[in-house]
């Protein structure tokens, strides 16, 4: 995907007390985070929270308590990672800044390779950290150079008896979106497809409502994942507020989940929340998001599947030397041959071709109608895939098109061979279409019987 960035490096947050604390304003940080659960520990690393004390508790410790239930913290816990600083840093920039290592933000698998967080996260120099500097310039480095010198750990909890798990690491491999309209979001690429051992978090396409019960699952100041919840109290701008849900330096990036359907409404960003509970801690919601994220858009038209494109290669050596080769968005058509009448048409979107006398030459015609073919949201793994039979936008494979050949197909005998491997494409294509129904009526089950469970067995823990 095209990396898409927005604001410029280094816009200043409006605040951001969320943030993890810089070496310099704890200097016991290292020392305290070695302690990691001891409540000492973590109670001296608060900066704001919503009421006096800290609800938040570990993700597989959490006894149900805080508005949504164990049921519901297990299936949605696993797709939460935090990101971190490479340790490699020293060995790559004559300036390594102080960010070797550090624990950084939040955020959730949408897909098996993406990663939803927040853009201040890729922002440079915040809140007395200083990134690594270019060695030719002395710049700070760029968003997008920021993204690749950190990893995401998925698995970075205490097991219900308060022991460590061993955390697992995937390198971030492209800052796909970054702030775009202006707003604190980002998504990044990870390396080695981490959604599919941890699974993903949907994405709603609506915002939540005031008096919807959130959740926000994170790292709060680096620790192992934890989990806070509360009412949505406030929506207005970009915005989504909530003043019963404490959050801490790290929960930066968290994916806000609406109970009971899991699905993302907003990304955490900002504290505000204080003891006497006048202010609140907020995020962008999802609306904002989905109308500046092409990726966003797209994931929520057809689902997280890689586009299937028919990679048809054809070419005619007989007399007439014509030649074929469509390259995905890319056709070419080479007809050296002085055979008349040659027609060529494609009816898929906005190419059309004929010649009626002798053709010589290479025409490389890109089709922009190819980039998004006509979709529609049918749910999760709803959509089209190119080149499935039934219903209106279902095109055939271009080979299969009408007029599929040229007239000198036909008159060099090759008719035979051309209905071969129509029937061929015609049995691979009900392949594909019987394999979308079966995942769609599979995904359908599931989520009946998610609800079913949940409504049966949620509520009591």
């Amino acid at each position: 995907m095209t990396r898409k960035t927005g604001t410029p490096a280094g816009k200043p947050m409006e605040h951001d007390p969320l943030f993890p604390p810089c070496p310099h304003e704890l200097p016991e940080l290292s020392e305290l985070l070695e302690k990691r659960e001891d409540p000492k520990t973590y109670s001296a690393l608060i900066e704001t929270i919503c009421g006096a004390t800290d609800d938040s508790q570990p993700v597989e410790q959490y006894d149900g308590t805080l508005g949504v239930t164990r049921a519901f913290v297990n299936r949605h816990q696993r797709p939460v990672g935090q990101l971190q600083w490479n340790d490699d840093l020293d060995t790559k920039y004559d300036d390594p800044g102080n960010v070797k290592g550090a624990r950084w933000c939040s955020g959730t698998l949408i897909c098996e390779d993406l990663f939803l967080t927040a853009g201040h996260c890729f922002d440079q120099d915040v809140n007395g950290w200083r990134v690594p500097r270019d060695d030719d310039t002395g710049a700070a480095i760029t968003p997008e150079e920021i993204a690749l010198n950190m990893h995401v750990n998925f698995n970075y909890q205490v097991d219900p008896s308060g022991n460590l798990r061993a955390e697992e690491r995937f390198p971030v491999v492209e800052l796909v979106e970054y702030r775009l309209g202006g707003l604190d979001y980002a998504i990044v690429r990870l390396g080695g497809r981490p959604g599919r051992r941890f699974g993903i978090t949907r994405i709603s396409a609506d915002d939540a409502e005031v008096g919807d019960m959130l959740c926000i699952i994170g790292h709060p100041a680096g620790q192992p994942k934890r989990i806070e919840a509360g009412p949505c109290t406030d929506l207005h701008g970009n915005r989504i507020g909530y003043d019963d849900i404490d959050t801490l330096g790290g929960n930066s990036g968290s994916g806000i989940l609406r109970s009971p359907d899991g699905r993302i409404v907003g990304v955490h960003t900002n504290g505000g929340c204080n003891a006497d509970r006048t202010g609140h801690n907020h995020g962008v919601r999802i609306s904002s998001i989905i109308n500046a994220s092409p990726t966003i858009q797209e994931i929520l038209e057809r689902g997280c599947r890689p586009r299937i494109w028919p990679k048809l290669k054809f070419r005619d050596d007989v007399p007439g030397k014509i030649k074929f080769r469509d390259d995905r968005n890319t056709v070419k058509v080479l007809d050296d041959g002085p055979l008349p009448k040659s027609k060529f048409r494609d009816d898929r979107p906005s190419l059309k071709f004929s010649d009626d006398g002798t053709l010589k030459q290479l025409e490389d015609v890109k089709r922009p109608g190819l980039e998004k073919p006509p979709l529609t949201d049918r749910g999760g793994f709803g959509g089209r895939l190119p080149g499935l039979r039934g219903g209106a936008g279902r095109q055939r494979p271009f080979a299969m098109a009408t007029p599929h050949h040229s007239e000198a197909w036909r008159t060099v005998g090759g008719t035979a061979e051309a209905e071969a491997y129509e029937a061929a494409l015609a049995e691979l294509e009900q392949q594909m279409a019987e394999a979308v129904e079966a995942v769609e009526q599979m995904q359908a089950q599931y989520e009946a019987l998610a609800a079913e469970y949940e409504e049966l067995f949620g509520q009591g823990g």
